[in-house]
């Protein structure tokens, strides 16, 4: 939620319901009556925020079976409120974000989304993920877009799980005349570019630091992504960058 505001959530179902379908798997709630329930649970909890917080929402599907193995499977939706953790990721906005390419991979495109993300003395680490053909995709819940000469490069969609903040970003950089390039990139075209940010509806957009060690850019967080924030806190009607560095 912005300001106690949800962020997105018929585009967040339509992912979810669209995930569903391709798994099979079938709910006997539709998604009206999903969406219906998280509003109701949104305003149940709404007295628990103090000023300057806001929820973080979860909503999952998932198999359950009875006893007997040949039980037919039922599904169990769950929809769950937790307060926005700024500490875990604000200091990011200011200080950016560490990536790796780790020396291990899953299997490509099943294995979307399986890196962990951790936290050292040098700020937090997110692994950015390759295909087996050494192209880059995603990080563990976020999207990763970098800047060279003022165009912002997408890894190609059909490697990634596109999110709804990968979406954003593209709305907002049409709005803004930022030409997009999708293609498919190596790490090598990441350790030349003159920005790079990650982005997910947690934390929205993230500058990054640096990749292996190697600095990218000379400020933070970079021209493009500074334009593409603003953008987005205009949308959202709040400064949530300051929002999150308040709280720490």
């Amino acid at each position: 939620t912005f300001n106690g505001r949800v962020f997105e959530l018929r585009r967040h179902l339509h992912r979810m319901f669209d995930g569903l379908e391709q798994l099979h798997i079938n709910v006997e709630f539709d998604i009206d009556e999903i969406e219906e329930v998280t509003l109701a649970l949104l305003e149940a909890n709404r007295p628990l925020l103090a000023p300057g917080q806001d929820f973080t929402i979860t909503q999952i599907a998932s198999l359950t079976r009875d006893e007997g193995a040949q039980e037919p499977t039922g599904v169990t939706v769950l929809i769950y409120f937790e307060l926005l953790d700024f500490g875990s990721f604000a200091g990011g906005y200011r200080d950016g974000i560490r990536l790796i390419t780790p020396e291990t991979y899953g299997l490509p495109n099943d294995a979307a989304g399986d890196g962990k993300a951790r936290e050292n003395a040098g700020g937090q680490v997110f692994p950015l993920m390759s295909n087996g053909e050494g192209i880059i995709t995603e990080c563990k819940g976020a999207n990763f877009m970098f800047v060279k000469e003022g165009r912002i490069k997408l890894p190609d969609r059909g490697n990634v799980l596109p999110g709804v903040s990968m979406h954003m970003i593209l709305e907002l950089a049409d709005g803004e005349g930022i030409p997009v390039d999708e293609g498919e990139y190596t790490t090598s075209d990441v350790y030349r570019a003159d920005e790079a940010f990650v982005t997910s509806t947690r934390f929205c957009i993230m500058p990054v630091a640096s990749i292996n060690g190697y600095a990218i850019g000379d400020s933070l967080p970079g021209h493009v992504t500074t334009r593409l924030l603003d953008g987005w806190k205009g949308q959202v009607g709040m400064d949530f960058v300051q929002q999150a560095l308040d709280s720490i």
